[in-house]
């Protein structure tokens, strides 16, 4: 194997799969990365057996083939080579020799015979604009339940149906929601998918932030994400997403209307003397205000005064303040709007004039 590309390309191929790959498998071969070539270009892959990910990097092929390296010491190389031409090279005892300027390496490898393979797409799949697609993730992956013993609320459940696309994730304190609407599919059923946290978070990662579309495929209980240099597949968690709507608020008719930046900038301030304890933050409604308030019976207490839009009686109730700093700091309207029904109910969270996002969290007793 003979290849040559630049330094560049092969850390942006090298760096988010060496993060996805598991270093303390009992299988050597899960810790490295397979480089293999495929003309005019260098596919690299790397899986832990739940999530696999393969991109397409670049280059001059001068001779074809195949090798194993350790993900780890290979980041670490690439990483500090000088931004110019790479030359790797693979003789028959699957040794690597990478050259870069003055530098050169000689690392052993194993052969590609007892790396896993990757699926295929087999189907023509659902297209999504790919900036639509991350931002869904980015706007429930934060309330995906880490709780190994409710296994279900352990990713992001995704939906399509003919009118629509949905992703939804809940940790049983709070559940959020995104909605957009859209005929992706023309009939047939309904797909629907539980997205594990792992696949969720590297996908997030590798769909950067520019214009594109991904293909998504679901067969065989597993998730095929496309992009034009990067294809990832995801094993998708078995079981049945619980009924999500009924924990919606129907009743839910107090409206308060209040700044985003302020309400994100109060949160953090009077946060600060909670320390790692989950204390309630008071909300404190009277007409026109809100007063945050914070108690920490070791450390003291912070109060902030917001003015808001809100017409209602007089009403106070405790929440977890972290969890409404999470849903404010994926959230981009310049106001957001909180649905009461009474202290002790859940809260319905959104934006001003956007209802196809929303979180809903669950009230502490102060």
């Amino acid at each position: 194997m003979h290849i040559k590309v630049l330094r560049d390309d092969l850390l942006n191929g090298v760096g988010p799969i060496q993060a996805v790959v598991e270093t303390k498998r009992s299988l050597p071969i899960l810790s490295h990365l397979l480089l293999e070539t495929s003309p005019p270009c260098l596919s690299v892959f790397g899986t832990d057996l739940d999530v696999g990910v393969r991109k397409r990097v670049p280059g001059q092929v001068l001779k074809e083939g195949s090798i194993a390296l350790s993900a780890r010491k290979l980041y670490e190389i690439v990483r500090e080579l000088p931004a110019t031409s790479v030359d790797l090279t693979v003789d028959v005892d699957l040794t690597a020799t990478i050259t870069c300027g003055s530098s050169e390496f000689r690392i052993k490898g194993l052969s590609r015979d007892d790396f896993p393979t990757m699926r295929e797409p087999k189907q023509k799949g659902i297209v999504l604009d790919r900036r639509l697609f991350r931002d869904m993730i980015r706007r429930t992956l934060f309330a995906v339940s880490s709780d190994q013993t409710r296994y279900t609320l352990n990713g992001i459940l995704f939906r399509v149906t003919p009118t629509d696309v949905r992703m939804v994730a809940t940790d049983g304190h709070r559940l959020a929601m995104t909605t957009i609407d859209c005929d992706v599919i023309k009939d047939g059923s309904p797909i629907e998918a539980i997205i594990p946290r792992k696949a969720a978070a590297e996908t997030l990662k590798l769909l950067r932030e520019e214009p594109g579309e991904i293909t998504i495929e679901v067969s065989e209980n597993h998730l095929l994400l496309q992009t034009d240099d990067t294809l990832i597949d995801a094993r998708l968690i078995e079981g049945q997403f619980p009924n999500y709507e009924q924990v919606i608020p129907a009743n839910a008719t107090k409206e308060v209307t209040v700044n985003r930046e302020a309400f994100l900038a109060g949160l953090r301030r009077t946060s600060t003397v909670l320390g790692e304890r989950a204390l309630p933050t008071t909300m404190k409604l009277t007409p026109g205000k809100l007063l945050l308030s914070c108690v920490n019976l070791d450390l003291g207490e912070a109060r902030e005064r917001l003015d808001v839009e809100y017409q209602h009686e007089e009403m106070s109730m405790g929440f977890n303040a972290r969890y409404i700093l999470d849903f404010l700091g994926v959230l981009t309207t310049e106001q957001a709007t909180i649905r009461l029904q009474d202290p002790l109910s859940p809260a319905l969270f959104a934006g001003k004039d956007d209802k196809r996002y929303t979180c809903v969290i669950m009230p502490m007793r102060i």
